[in-house]
């Protein structure tokens, strides 16, 4: 990894926050953790944060609408919704949002994500700064190999 992401992780749960926490550090990533919405707003604004992980049920503001703040803070925010509560209308939702939806009953695919996250954000980063040099081209490249 060349530059560490920071990663903000949100859930009210505390044995399973800090659970995620520990492997998410031994997987080279720093991490800010927040138990609610509200507190995860505040250290957005507080925080550089490069992806935000969210579960959907907490006291309070919902993943949902958290992750459409966060995203409000911070715009291109990589997102996770992260729940055990999920159904068809909430994956749906999450989607609407342009994030990426697991339950925590699939943490295989979940971790199998996490460990390609470095790659798709140096690509979303490279597309990004292609298009700001003016260099259509090389943007659509980097997009191109972000998508594979």
């Amino acid at each position: 990894m060349t530059k560490q992401i920071t990663i903000l992780l949100v859930d009210d749960e505390q044995s399973f926050l800090e659970n995620l926490d520990e492997r998410m550090k031994l997987k080279g990533f720093n991490t800010v953790l927040a138990s609610s919405g509200e507190e995860a707003l505040e250290k957005a604004r507080e925080h550089h944060i490069d992806a935000a992980i969210v579960d959907l049920k907490m006291p309070g503001m919902d993943g949902l609408v958290c992750i459409a703040k966060l995203k409000e803070i911070h715009h291109g925010l990589k997102t996770v919704l992260l729940t055990g509560y999920g159904d068809a209308k909430v994956k749906e939702a999450t989607e609407g949002l342009e994030s990426v939806y697991f339950e925590k009953g699939e943490m295989g695919r979940f971790w199998e994500f996490i460990k390609n996250l470095p790659h798709k954000m140096e690509s979303t980063m490279a597309s990004a700064g292609y298009a700001e040099e003016g260099d259509a081209e090389g943007a659509m490249k980097a997009f191109k190999e972000k998508k594979k």
